[in-house]
C-alpha cells in the first residue's frame, strides 16, 4: 500500500495505469478517512488524485466500488504479512511477538487505510460485507492456531485462544482510534511496549520470562503451608496417628517463608512462648 502517483513519467502504459490506480485508491482512503464515506464525492477524489472525473471512471465503476478497493488492499496487507510470519519456522512465541509488530508497523504506516476498513465497513454491499466478513475471521484463527501451538509447546499459557486472541488484536487495532503520526512515542516504541505489555502483564512484580509471578508462587506456598500447619494441629489435639495411639512428638513450629528469609544466620529464631504459628496456632 506505498505511495504512488499517477503524475510519473516513463515506464510502460500497463504500469503507469496501475500506479494511477493505486494512487486513486490511497487518495479515496485519505478522503474516506478524513470526511468519512457518505460525505465523500467522487468528484472530491478526482481532484485532490489529479485527474479528470472521466479519468477516474476509467479505473472505477462507482464509490463503492472505489470503497471495495481500499478494503481489498487492506485485506492483501494483512493476509500476506501473517503469511510470511506464520510460514517461518520459529516457536510459536516469537511468531506472536512477530504478529503483534507487525500490526502496529501496518496500522501506523498506513493509516487512511486502516481508519477506512474499521469504521467504513457499513457502506459495502451485502454481498461484500460478509466477504470482509469472513476474511476478518480467517485471519483471526490464523493466529489461533499459532497461540495453540504455543500452549502445545508450553511457551505460551493455557489460556482460551480466542480470547487470547481477540485481546491481542484488540489492543493493537485500537490504534486507529488514538494514534497519531509524530507523537511522544514511535510505532517500535508501540510495539515493544505491546509485547511487553502481553507477555508480562501490567503487575509491578513480574517473573522473568515465561515464568510465573513470584506473589503467585508465595501465595500457593502459604496455602500449603497453612494446610499442613492446620492438620498437624488436628493430630496433636486428639487425633491417632495410623498404627494406634502414640505418645505424641513435640512438633516444631511451621516457620512462614517470608519471616524466615527475613531474618540473619546472626539472629536465630527463638519463638516467644505463647507466639502464634503461620497457620495461627498458639504455641505452648
Amino acid at each position: 500500500m506505498s505511495r504512488t502517483t499517477g503524475r510519473q513519467d516513463g515506464g510502460s502504459p500497463g504500469t503507469r495505469a496501475r500506479l494511477l490506480e493505486a494512487e486513486i485508491t490511497r487518495v479515496a482512503a485519505v478522503c474516506f478517512g478524513e470526511m468519512g464515506y457518505r460525505a465523500t464525492t467522487l468528484d472530491t477524489v478526482a481532484a485532490r488524485a489529479g485527474v479528470s472525473k472521466v479519468t477516474l471512471y476509467k479505473y472505477v465503476s462507482s464509490k463503492e466500488d472505489l470503497l471495495w478497493r481500499v478494503f481489498q488492499r487492506t485485506i492483501d496487507a494483512f493476509r500476506s504479512g501473517l503469511r510470511q510470519i506464520i510460514d517461518k519456522d520459529l516457536p510459536a512465541d516469537q511468531k506472536l511477538r512477530r504478529i503483534i509488530r507487525y500490526q502496529v508497523q501496518l496500522l501506523t504506516s498506513h493509516l487512511p487505510f486502516l481508519i477506512v476498513f474499521f469504521s467504513e465497513e457499513s457502506g459495502l454491499p451485502p454481498d461484500l460485507a460478509r466477504r470482509v466478513a469472513r476474511e476478518k475471521r480467517e485471519y483471526d484463527r490464523a493466529i489461533e492456531r499459532v497461540v495453540r501451538q504455543g500452549i502445545a509447546e508450553g511457551r505460551v499459557r493455557d489460556l482460551p485462544p480466542t480470547l487470547l486472541v481477540f485481546g491481542l488484536l484488540g489492543m493493537c487495532n485500537w490504534l486507529y482510534k488514538w494514534y497519531h503520526p509524530g507523537g511522544q512515542l514511535a510505532p517500535e516504541q508501540i510495539a515493544d511496549l505491546f509485547v511487553d505489555l502481553l507477555e508480562q502483564g501490567y503487575a509491578a512484580v513480574k517473573a522473568p520470562r515465561g515464568g510465573e509471578a513470584l506473589a503467585s508462587v508465595l501465595h500457593r506456598i502459604e496455602t500449603k503451608l497453612a494446610a499442613l500447619d492446620r492438620r498437624l494441629g488436628e493430630l496433636a489435639a486428639g487425633g491417632e496417628p495410623p498404627g494406634g495411639p502414640r505418645t505424641p512428638a513435640r512438633r516444631a513450629p511451621v516457620r512462614h517463608p517470608r519471616h524466615a528469609a527475613a531474618r540473619t544466620v546472626s539472629e536465630p529464631e527463638t519463638p516467644a512462648r505463647g507466639s502464634r504459628s503461620a497457620g495461627g496456632h498458639r504455641r505452648s
